[in-house]
């Protein structure tokens, strides 16, 4: 095979050793917990919290496309059955990292991101996830994520994440592990990419019409209590609305619906009060969140974290405001709020893995929130209006 060139050999050769290194930290990080009696076995109380409701009835009328539909040729005006392409942007929170991964050490070892799952755009067998629900009305619709993904894509190389690892799983859900607002760019170029190479045959790239979904701002959060001005709500803005400006001048015929962050310091008493999630936060996932799962994270560090999400939040909206007065016909950007008000009731809607992503039924109880589904039925009962285009 031919030699490789050198700066793709230096960061094989950099990946190589930071990946044994990780592994092995990870590894006598994990002994010693064992070896000093830090460990429980999985809590057989794990579920604990309010109970969690069962997912109601949708009882509505079928969807059914008009004889002779006209495809909308407004943004606004766009039904379900419009939608011809599905994309996500994001962080390990749309990648749906460790959803189904059980306590450390246990098979699979290595957790996945189970972007099937994502409600944003997963298309697998998560039945109450967004690609399902659209394929119910559109079986051709483009871009659910059908599958896992290994979350290599968390490590970065000179500044830049490693590339999606397992597309074909991925599809368009172009979010990263652990990736800030600043990281969404790389995304966007994902998304041109797949949309222009992979998807040339079966997207209409000029015509069709496209829904992006984007939830992004976990990781600054977890950084706001370093007084970065990365991470501050108004940088945090002019970033995301430069992202949306590049959309609209690179992906023609699309809307753009983003979600507000909801705040992640919920997981901290959870995670404090099960002797598992203590140690895993102590040690493998003392980094996961910098100013709430160090040992030595603070009341005020908790404080910022908050503070960070109510301004990311407003950020969001005059964004969207800013986009929607320019009253254009092919592309617009709307806020679905329903993930402002999500909160943690039961430890079960945390990973087993790390106590800190949320898990397979958090994804399911996220999507299934009146405020998602029960406008105009809602997507569950794939009415025309369906509130994800509102």
């Amino acid at each position: 095979s031919p030699a490789l060139n050198p700066a793709m050999a230096h960061m094989r050769s950099h990946l190589a050793a930071l990946t044994a290194l990780t592994a092995l930290g990870c590894i006598l990080a994990a002994l010693a917990a064992v070896a000093h009696g830090q460990w429980n076995p999985p809590d057989p109380e794990w579920d604990e919290g309010l109970p969690l409701a069962t997912l109601p009835p949708f009882p509505c009328q079928p969807y059914e496309v008009p004889v002779n539909d006209e495809p909308a040729t407004n943004v606004n005006e766009l039904r379900a059955h419009d939608i011809k392409v599905l994309m996500a942007m994001g962080d390990s929170m749309t990648a749906a990292f460790a959803a189904t991964s059980p306590h450390f050490l246990r098979s699979p070892v290595i957790p996945r991101e189970d972007r099937y799952l994502s409600g944003l755009i997963g298309a697998g067998s998560m039945r109450y996830a967004l690609g399902s629900l659209f394929q119910a009305v559109n079986p051709k619709v483009q871009g659910g994520a059908t599958g896992a993904t290994l979350p290599l894509d968390g490590l970065s190389v000179e500044g830049h994440h490693l590339p999606i690892t397992l597309t074909q799983n991925a599809r368009l859900n172009a979010a990263i592990s652990g990736a800030v607002v600043q990281d969404l760019p790389d995304e966007v170029d994902y998304l041109v990419e797949q949309l222009t190479t992979a998807y040339n045959e079966t997207v209409d790239f000029q015509n069709d019409w496209k829904l992006l979904t984007i939830l992004i701002g976990a990781n600054n959060m977890c950084g706001a209590c370093k007084n970065s001005t990365r991470d501050e709500p108004d940088t945090y803005g002019e970033v995301l609305d430069s992202v949306i400006e590049d959309l609209y001048k690179r992906i023609p015929r699309l809307r753009v619906q983003l979600l507000p962050m909801f705040n992640v310091s919920q997981v901290y008493p959870w995670a404090h009060t099960n002797s598992y999630c203590k140690t895993m936060w102590r040690t493998i996932d003392s980094s996961a969140c910098a100013c709430m799962t160090p040992f030595h994270s603070t009341r005020e560090d908790l404080a910022a974290i908050n503070k960070a999400a109510v301004g990311y939040r407003s950020q969001v909206h005059k964004i969207a405001q800013k986009w929607q007065a320019k009253n254009l016909t092919d592309f617009t950007v709307v806020v679905q709020p329903f993930t402002t008000g999500l909160h943690l009731v039961n430890r079960k809607l945390t990973s087993e893995f790390d106590c800190f992503h949320p898990s397979a039924i958090a994804y399911v109880n996220a999507m299934s929130l009146p405020a998602a589904f029960v406008l105009s039925c809602g997507p569950c009962a794939l009415d025309p209006q369906i509130v994800i285009l509102m």
